[in-house]
């Protein structure tokens, strides 16, 4: 299918509906309230990236599950960049294999020299084209998912490692300050990963940075078996252990849904004690990890 160009009143496919409920449930929790298009879709931010690089033709890359936004993204970002501006803003409606790389094959069809990247992505590097990342901002409960952890961080003495999907990582910062005022006198060995960037450049660029050092790899920890100093990233988290520790020593807490990146999780971190915060759902589930405890346990919805 060609690159279409929403804006020029190009009629996209519409997507087939699933009789089951659990893919109605997918749907409903991926569509954006109306009057947080902007928000969700970080539309300021997304701009203020063409309009500094000079960037003339984009391509804008959605998952099918978003693709039905895209014509009011489209919209919105075009008003954001000024009706004088002349950027082309191409939708790219194929299915990829990968939704979570970028389809640089995709974007080279029509000459773009960026890719604006939407929903869930490993930040795997590109070859030739810079990526902005929109990871979009999913819908938590701030408070409960604190009062859950909390409950059971009393009751577990392991340092505790918190990772989650990217699409909660608006909320991360939040947590983490609400988590530390509700339990002031703990001393409790807790690390949040961070996310690595949003930007992705191509390799060559992120050969030559040295923020982080070799930017966009999505391998695990270099040694799970490493003493000191060890520096973990999968999924477009990363994080340091603490000196001394190693993987296995760590609770491993996800917050976010069952998909592949938690899978991914779970297989990398297959001697950590795994537990999964369902954010969606106001309840605390179990993993299935083969070393997992039931330590999570689930509340009647």
């Amino acid at each position: 299918m060609p690159l279409q160009d929403p804006a020029q009143g190009s009629i996209f496919p519409s997507l087939s509906s699933s009789s089951s409920s659990r893919s109605r449930t997918r749907r409903r929790a991926s569509q954006p309230a109306a009057m947080d298009l902007e928000l969700h879709f970080e539309i300021s931010r997304t701009a203020e990236f063409i309009l500094n690089r000079n960037f003339t033709r984009v391509a804008l890359q959605f998952p099918d599950d978003l693709l039905k936004h895209s014509t009011k993204v489209v919209t919105c970002l075009r008003n954001k960049l000024g009706s004088g501006n002349k950027v082309g803003l191409f939708v790219m409606a194929d299915t990829t294999f990968g939704s979570c790389c970028v389809d640089e094959v995709g974007a080279s069809h029509i000459g773009a020299d960026c890719v604006i990247h939407y929903g869930h992505t490993c930040l795997s590097p590109t070859s030739t084209l810079p990526a902005f990342c929109v990871f979009g901002k999913a819908s938590i409960s701030i408070p409960l998912c604190v009062e859950k952890l909390s409950s059971y961080f009393g009751t577990n003495g392991k340092p505790i490692v918190v990772l989650y999907g990217l699409e909660y990582a608006h909320a991360i910062s939040h947590i983490k300050e609400a988590l530390v005022e509700a339990m002031p006198r703990t001393k409790l060995e807790l690390l949040f990963a961070d996310v690595m960037f949003s930007i992705i450049n191509p390799l060559e660029d992120h050969r030559k940075s040295d923020r982080f050092g070799y930017l966009g790899s999505c391998s695990s920890v270099n040694s799970l078996s490493a003493a000191t100093g060890t520096r973990c990233s999968l999924g477009g988290l990363i994080w340091d252990l603490l000196e001394g520790r190693r993987m296995e020593d760590y609770l491993l807490l996800w917050i976010g849904p069952d998909n592949s990146t938690f899978s991914n999780v779970v297989l990398t971190f297959n001697g950590c004690e795994i537990g999964r915060h369902v954010a969606m759902f106001p309840q605390i589930l179990p993993s299935l990890n083969i070393v997992i405890t039931d330590a999570f346990i689930p509340e009647a919805i």
